[in-house]
């Protein structure tokens, strides 16, 4: 896509974030707007917690689409998500948001302050799997990049 000069905006979140001390929460949306790169659906970039041990909710608000968590062993699970859906991310996985369907995707999310996030461990080992469209729905397939 950027090599053709396009740039589009995949997503944009919006957070309230509190002082970083046990017992506060973060809390804000995100929006997933529609669209493939190929055939892998626009997601969020994903992440586990720097605070390990700490979860996380998400609550679908508009449009549809999936949560895809793991751990660092590559295990591996997924939530529908979709308008009135709550997503629940337990200790220890990592995690991240596809949007799946024609319309942007808001989701609501909420997670200890003091958690922090970890970007690095998914920059270089990947999500085990992705998802991607084949014969116009959506297929959660291995990821042949995933070290």
């Amino acid at each position: 896509m950027l090599a053709g000069g396009k740039d589009p905006l995949i997503y944009e979140y919006y957070e309230n974030s509190q002082p970083r001390v046990e017992g506060n929460l973060n809390f804000g949306v995100t929006i997933i707007y529609p669209g493939k790169v190929g055939k892998e659906y626009f997601l969020t970039r994903g992440h586990y917690h720097a605070k390990e041990g700490t979860a996380e909710v998400y609550y679908g608000l508009k449009g549809v689409g999936i949560m895809v968590l793991q751990t660092k062993k590559g295990e591996s699970k997924w939530i529908q998500l979709g308008q009135g859906q709550v997503g629940y991310v337990p200790p220890f996985w990592a995690h991240r948001t596809v949007n799946t369907g024609k319309k942007k995707l808001y989701v609501l999310f909420a997670y200890p302050s003091d958690s922090g996030h970890n970007y690095n461990t998914i920059k270089q080992k990947g999500f085990s799997k992705l998802v991607v469209e084949e014969r116009g729905t959506p297929k959660i397939v291995d990821n042949p990049s995933f070290t």
